[in-house]
């Protein structure tokens, strides 16, 4: 079990770390891309990436890191569906489109809302439906030109959904950083941190279905270097829109 949000050594001991990293100004971002900014302040803070440590920071806190000027929605977690099998292959092939700029594979790049059917692409529409006597979660596609919603089973299983919503979205550090860009080299400096807290799996599918936490697919191809023309799966997740974070979770300062 996540150790209860009392546990007040723990958010000493990250704010006297996150104040010795803000303290330090401006650092060298140790990895290139959108992903920066998390690895530089994991390095920062002593985190190492490890596939068996279910929480980040001393196992309590998820680290989660955004730069000041993004519009960019907060990642709370990505997994793919629990059915089918290769779910996320399966819905690249049948509901994507070939890649501009490599034709000969699919991409699928959507956002999809409990509340409502999105359009993907034009063709299809995507919902999240909810469905508390299967205890499942579908992800609902129909025809946009007749409306028929399609038989496709695709889902996440409650207790999968429970299970990390529990794990990893209890305790939160939510980071801000500034960023800047030194002889082609991009350099942050981590301002401020609060702590996210109270999402209950109910509370959650309750975000779910008012439309507050979104769905996010992004499958497509890369578009250089050595894994040029290969399938590049950024995962399916679950996120949250900045002016939306008040509405989900409580906010303390660190």
């Amino acid at each position: 079990m996540v150790p209860p949000i009392s546990d007040n050594n723990i958010i000493t001991t990250f704010r006297e770390d996150f104040q010795r990293i803000k303290d330090m100004g401006f650092v060298r971002s140790n990895r290139a891309h959108n992903t920066g900014i998390g690895k530089t302040f994991e390095d920062l803070i002593g985190v190492h990436e490890n596939n068996f440590q279910l929480v980040d920071y001393m196992n309590f806190l998820e680290l989660k890191s955004q730069r000041d000027y993004t519009m960019s929605m907060l990642t709370l977690f990505t997994k793919s569906p629990d059915f089918p099998r290769n779910a996320n292959t399966h819905l690249r092939d049948t509901y994507g489109v070939p890649d501009e700029e490599n034709p000969r594979v699919k991409k699928l790049h959507t956002t999809a809302s409990g509340a409502r059917f999105n359009s993907v692409y034009d063709r299809f529409g995507l919902k999240l439906e909810c469905n508390n006597a299967e205890n499942k979660l579908f992800l609902r596609f129909k025809h946009l030109n007749d409306e028929a919603v399609l038989p496709d089973r695709i889902y996440y299983d409650y207790a999968t959904l429970r299970f990390i919503v529990e794990q990893k979205c209890q305790n939160i550090a939510y980071i801000n950083a500034e960023s800047r860009v030194v002889n082609g080299h991009e350099e942050f400096k981590y301002n401020n941190a609060v702590l996210l807290t109270g999402l209950s799996f109910e509370k959650f599918i309750d975000g779910v279905n008012q439309g507050l936490i979104l769905y996010d697919i992004r499958i497509g191809s890369y578009k250089s270097g050595r894994n040029f023309g290969k399938i590049h799966d950024h995962g399916s997740g679950f996120r949250i829109k900045k002016a939306d974070i008040q509405n989900v979770f409580l906010i303390t300062e660190i």
